[in-house]
């Protein structure tokens, strides 16, 4: 039998179309698939992103919440401290900062009742610089200050209490004593007798007297056993135990408490009216 040309050539063209037909239908129905599946595929990661943005959500309310909370938190003890009129505050000698801060905000008077002008000069001799200048910016601001300290014999007494002459070879050497003399005296030697060491201390504190212009003074010839600093009349105070030994704490509190402030304006207006004019020149 014998082929004509013409028609193989026609059949192998049309079968060649129907493989080419077959093989499209074959790849069209896998981009089929494959369009399915990215599909579904495309459906469970929106679904993902849908469930990690709730999550997010979820997350952003719940830190919204809880930095609400931190918030109200935050102005609760705020406000409770504000209300709180009685407070501990650093014991002596570091409540230098805290006196410091009580002096600046005093608007029209202070009525100070301690041992020394000097108070924690030798103890912290570094921040007592801070404490003096707050004074000083007080009389530049007009506030009247009245200062009520210890008379010459009740200061050696209370110098003899804190730094006893049996310890003072001891103390010579302390950090305490060569701060002290390298601050106020320019590096001096440290003295060798004590009494030499207790004159210094007062001579120092009839200097301070100087660098006070101004300011109302009187002493008295006993020991306090609470130090005040009262502002404004009854507005706020700091009053501090007495710190001369091992046995005192030198504990310290500040108070907007009206009954607490007011009793010891009381207790410095009776002491200030028995107080005698200072009589230091010439006495040390």
């Amino acid at each position: 039998m014998e082929f004509d040309k013409g028609e193989t050539l026609v059949d192998l063209i049309g079968l060649t179309g129907i493989v080419i037909g077959i093989i499209g239908v074959a790849f069209g129905i896998k981009q089929y698939w494959d369009q399915c599946k990215a599909e579904k595929s495309l459906i469970r990661s929106e679904a993902s992103l849908k469930l990690i943005r709730d999550k997010l959500q979820l997350a952003e309310l719940d830190a919204a919440s809880v930095h609400l909370a931190l918030y109200e938190a935050n102005e609760t003890l705020t406000d409770m401290a504000k209300k709180s009129l009685t407070i501990a505050i650093p014991s002596f000698p570091f409540n230098l900062h805290d006196l410091v801060s009580l002096i600046d905000n005093a608007r029209g008077e202070l009525a100070i009742s301690c041992d020394f002008i000097g108070y924690a000069m030798y103890s912290n001799s570094s921040k007592f610089p801070d404490y003096l200048s707050a004074l000083q910016r007080a009389i530049n601001q007009r506030v009247t200050i009245r200062l009520l300290l210890y008379g010459l014999d009740s200061a050696r007494q209370a110098i003899t209490k804190q730094l006893p002459a049996s310890t003072y070879p001891e103390k010579r050497d302390s950090v305490f004593c060569r701060d002290y003399f390298r601050v106020w005296h320019e590096a001096a030697p440290v003295p060798d007798s004590y009494n030499e060491f207790r004159d210094t201390l007062l001579r120092d504190e009839e200097e301070l007297i100087a660098k006070l212009p101004g300011v109302e003074l009187r002493v008295i010839d006993h020991p306090l056993l609470t130090f005040t600093w009262i502002a404004d009349q009854t507005q706020a105070c700091i009053f501090a135990f007495r710190n001369d030994g091992e046995d005192e704490a030198g504990m310290s509190f500040f108070s907007k408490d009206k009954s607490i402030v007011t009793n010891f304006r009381n207790v410095f207006d009776s002491e200030w009216q028995r107080a005698a004019e200072p009589l230091y020149k010439g006495r040390w």
